[in-house]
């Protein structure tokens, strides 16, 4: 895998270089390495917490052939991410307003392969960044593994939220997609989130092993997001097809969710709070 990924490198990094991509929204791609691990659920759920103080949020269903947000939301799209990519269709007209200031874009439900490349990506942000009115975040559920627009998306990005659960299998393959991202971009913001952990000393204990192996192989760690705790609550907000923050507010998970939000409120302020022009307050926090 890691190998392919390599082969990925000139075509996804000489994009950005050509096409110059608005510095707002800030970008976040929650990527995994391994499937199941509820990366679609904290991308949901967090898009609504960053919106609860007024930010304007787009979802971007970036697992394009396995749409998810639309089902775990209950939302109802007349468009789709590939539709506006080939100009088929507005992205406006393919955004969908499933909570106060969150919007989606769905990927496809088709049942037939579909892939796009890092050419698409970039068009994708683009026009994200330059369309009125403007959104302040855009967080970019990519699909699990190493693959293009998976790779494409987490290194045109701002951040990126690598997801594991404590289950071995799970932090092995972080690491590898880490490992990945790194060799093609150096310089990836990459964050560590550890999900469905039994309590702190769980989620402290993977963190640890995860910056062990990091530095001996790659002589490097990466910053740590947070965890989220394992919860009931998540399995049966999914059923309902009602985002976790608004069927259990009080949730733990959902109070975790939303302290991670806070971080990046804070980390991204100086760059949220100004407009092109320089002047402060595109949001009231």
């Amino acid at each position: 895998m890691l190998d392919q990924a390599l082969r990925l490198r000139e075509a996804v990094s000489v994009q950005p270089k050509v096409v110059p991509i608005p510095a707002l929204p800030y970008k976040i791609a929650v990527a995994s390495g391994k499937g199941g691990v509820g990366k679609s659920n904290i991308a949901l759920n967090l898009g609504i917490a960053l919106a609860r103080f007024g930010a304007r949020v787009l979802l971007i269903d970036g697992n394009l052939n396995l749409s998810n947000l639309d089902i775990l939301s209950g939302a109802s799209t007349s468009h789709r991410m590939l539709e506006v990519i080939e100009g088929r269709a507005k992205l406006m007209d393919a955004v969908t307003e499933i909570s106060a200031n969150v919007f989606l874009l769905a990927g496809m439900s088709d049942g037939k392969l579909k892939k796009i490349n890092s050419g698409d990506a970039v068009a994708l942000l683009r026009e994200v960044g330059s369309t009125e009115p403007l959104f302040h975040f855009a967080l970019i559920d990519t699909a699990a593994g190493i693959v293009q627009e998976s790779i494409s998306f987490a290194i045109l990005s701002d951040e990126v939220l690598v997801v594991s659960t404590p289950e071995p299998t799970a932090v092995m393959d972080a690491y590898v997609l880490v490992k990945a991202v790194k060799r093609i971009n150096q310089n990836a913001n990459l964050k560590l989130l550890i999900n469905k952990a039994q309590d702190k000393a769980e989620a402290d204990e993977v963190r640890t092993k995860f910056d062990l192996v990091s530095e001996r192989f790659l002589s490097m760690k990466i910053d740590y997001a947070g965890f989220i705790p394992s919860d009931e609550s998540v399995g049966k907000a999914v059923c309902v097809q009602v985002p976790l923050l608004q069927e259990y507010p009080d949730s733990p998970s959902s109070q975790a969710i939303k302290q991670i939000s806070d971080k990046i409120l804070m980390r991204t302020s100086d760059i949220l709070y100004r407009d092109p022009a320089g002047k402060k307050g595109i949001w009231k926090r």
